[in-house]
């Protein structure tokens, strides 16, 4: 994909070692235009395998499509503004048109930088942290209560016709460090584990490392981080920059077997009946066994 060249990035994001499924997702896109300009959104579905996955995928695609619209000027937060109500939108769409989704949901937290500073817009508990220097900070409130696991107090769909998301403007500047994640990084990682990390150098390896540490913590849930630096705010020019395609290990080796692919034991004791059947019918006929 092409970067702005003032940027570096790195991604990582995996189903755990418990869940069957990867309802994490994330976006980043370089709009086409005149002033360079980057977003990167990360979104933690709800609503069990399908739904979940669902849910997240199509929340990002509706922002994005509001947020890189070469047509539409408005101001940025605005811009984001809409583009979660939308987001909230589809999905509310979508869970009211197939009745197996009718609970899907997720989170969605998003950062667009241009060189003008920033704006991000959030709803749920996935978080953006930006580290400066030594000082990590979260920009996001959780739309959580904490009572054992988090009990999202807004999020999008989840049956909710409308969304109330927060959105805000922030400076930056050379050698801000950006890290967005799911709370399947940040719930399970110590906070003095979790700046000791996000202060590593590389963008790629850090993002690595954060999804290892989920990992080492037991993986009960999907992880997913985002990391974004900040070499020069100006962002000019661009770069062509390869990511990493597929989760590792692959997930798929993760994935449980589902029970209505398992043959029944009814289907197999009716076949030997069967045979047994048939082979003493057969006996007879030919006089095998006594009449």
């Amino acid at each position: 994909m092409k970067l702005p060249a003032g940027l570096a990035i790195g991604v990582c994001s995996h189903t755990g070692l418990v869940r069957g499924a990867n309802e994490d997702d994330y976006l980043l896109a370089t709009p086409v235009g005149d002033e360079p300009s980057f977003l990167a959104a990360i979104a933690d579905g709800m609503g069990g395998t399908a739904g979940g996955a669902e849910a997240s995928r199509t929340a990002l695609r509706a922002l994005g499509t509001t947020l890189l619209d070469a047509n539409t000027h408005a101001e940025v937060g605005k811009r984001m503004r809409t583009g979660f109500h939308a987001a909230n939108a589809r999905v509310f769409e979508s869970a009211a048109a197939v009745p197996a989704l009718r609970d899907m949901g997720t989170t969605m937290t998003a950062l667009w930088l241009d060189p003008s500073g920033g704006v991000f817009g959030h709803v749920g508990d996935s978080r953006l942290y930006r580290l400066r220097g030594e000082v990590c900070t979260a920009l996001t409130t959780d739309h959580a209560v904490k009572e054992g696991e988090s009990l999202l107090t807004r999020c999008i769909g989840g049956g909710q016709a409308a969304c109330d998301p927060d959105e805000a403007r922030i400076d930056v500047e050379a050698g801000d460090r950006f890290i967005l994640c799911t709370d399947g990084v940040w719930n399970v990682a110590p906070p003095e584990e979790f700046a000791e990390i996000v202060g590593g150098r590389d963008a790629q390896e850090t993002a690595e490392r954060l999804i290892k540490c989920a990992l080492a913590a037991g993986g009960r849930d999907n992880a997913t981080a985002l990391v974004v630096d900040v070499l020069d705010p100006v962002l000019a020019g661009s770069v062509e920059i390869d990511l990493p395609r597929h989760e590792r290990p692959d997930a798929r080796s993760l994935w449980p077997s589902a029970v209505s692919l398992r043959p029944a034991i009814w289907s197999v004791l009716v076949l030997v009946g069967s045979i047994c059947l048939l082979t003493y019918s057969a006996m007879r006929w030919f006089g095998a066994l006594p009449g």
